[in-house]
């Protein structure tokens, strides 16, 4: 995570874990999932400064189109823990509006190992509600909103010394996009977003624990982004500015098994405030029907205080 940047449509996302026990991708389910774009290098700064790339997950949606209604439901199973799953999704379109929605629900028991024998502590209970809604505003102007609850619950690490009795995410996005004709620019796309992840660490379901350590964790984060692709002759160009600004607190605290002793506290993030402003442009050049070259470059500001 300090060296890749993970985007789910293009919205930074920093989970409340200090020992990123809730990367970015535990909170889109692959029922909801369409693709992931994937950038190398430097290349990949679309959306904040970057040294091994980027990966943006992109949520499926519907579109604009004749007035249809879809519903779903799914199902699986895994004995390899036990694991049941049941989800269901429905979408509505017309020519000016459509909703989707979709929900998933995982539940699983411990784990067992080829040779039969069970790992303890590898348990989990899962469950993720995903919304998207759209209105033509206008001839070739769209507005879109999205939303992402996700709530797992007794996630075991069997590793560990302690397992996550909490880890609960909340994503919301409002979205312009206008499609010019006869211009130059072929796409406009205008995204404010914020969200909220709560990590609570738990060690009072192990059976020998020397001192008892509840560690929660709190991440908030607000963004925008606004892009534009331009085509001119065989210059097809990326512009990208983007920024956020995020608030992570964690902290700790020890119980000592003497009751006549003080508790221990330590933040292990305390209040740090991260703001990001960047600039990212990309040029496409087609020299001809067999070769290309692509010219990217991007700025940023990035800066840390501790309230």
């Amino acid at each position: 995570t300090e060296r890749t940047v993970v985007t789910i449509d293009g919205m930074r996302i920093f989970g409340a874990c200090t020992d990123k026990m809730d990367p970015v991708t535990s909170y889109v389910e692959v029922s909801n999932l369409s693709s992931a774009e994937i950038s190398s290098g430097q290349s990949g700064a679309h959306h904040g400064s970057t040294i091994g790339g980027s990966i943006d997950l992109v949520r499926e949606k519907s579109s604009f189109g004749d007035k249809k209604f879809r519903f779903g439901v799914n199902s699986g199973f895994e004995s390899v823990n036990q694991q049941k799953i049941i989800g269901s999704s429905a979408s509505v379109r017309n020519q000016k509006f459509y909703v989707d929605a979709n929900f998933m629900n995982r539940d699983a028991e411990n784990y067992k190992a080829g040779n039969g024998e069970e790992i303890k502590f590898s348990q989990f209970q899962k469950f993720n509600i995903s919304g998207n809604s759209g209105v033509k505003i206008g001839e070739n102007k769209l507005l879109e909103a999205s939303v992402i609850y996700d709530k797992a619950n007794d996630v075991g690490y069997p590793a560990l010394p302690m397992d996550v009795s909490l880890a609960e995410a909340l994503i919301t996005s409002l979205n312009f996009r206008y499609l010019p004709k006869n211009s130059f620019i072929n796409d406009w796309e205008t995204k404010i977003y914020y969200n909220t992840i709560t990590h609570r660490m738990d060690d009072t379901k192990r059976p020998s624990v020397p001192i008892h350590m509840d560690m929660p964790g709190w991440s908030k984060t607000a963004g925008y982004f606004s892009k534009f692709l331009v085509n001119l002759e065989r210059h097809h160009f990326n512009l990208n500015l983007n920024g956020f600004y995020n608030q992570s607190i964690a902290e700790m605290t020890m119980h000592p098994t003497n009751p006549a002793e003080n508790l221990m506290f330590m933040y292990t993030w305390p209040d740090v405030r991260t703001l990001y402003q960047g600039i990212f442009l990309d040029d496409h050049f087609q020299l001809d029907d067999f070769s290309e070259f692509r010219f990217s470059v991007s700025a940023g500001f990035h800066a840390n205080k501790v309230q």
